[in-house]
């Protein structure tokens, strides 16, 4: 489960006040906001056993892009809304059975 920096780097001068109080490092997620997600996938088989779960806060947009990227390695791919009716969730089940024990 996790909540990484995903807001673009464009965009990072243009957020409410009370929201730049953050250090950058939680909030800016690159050129397109995806960067920590990239590296993220790509280092989940290390960390997942076998069928685990992956589970992702995710920024306004992004959903298609991030159920794309995890298609090769992950199915039952889920998008959930949160309070306000956006969609903020993304949980993934990795696809491998063998895994770590």
């Amino acid at each position: 489960c996790c909540n990484p920096p995903y807001i673009p780097s464009g965009e990072l001068a243009g957020l409410q006040a009370e929201v730049r109080r953050e250090p950058m490092l939680a909030l800016d997620g690159g050129d397109d906001g995806l960067d920590f997600y990239r590296r993220l996938i790509k280092q989940a088989p290390r960390h997942l056993k076998g069928q685990g779960h992956l589970l992702l806060e995710k920024g306004d947009g992004q959903s298609a892009r991030l159920a794309w990227m995890l298609t090769a390695d992950f199915s039952d791919i889920m998008i959930y809304d949160d309070l306000a009716g956006l969609e903020r969730l993304l949980a993934a089940r990795w696809k491998d059975k063998h895994g770590l024990t």
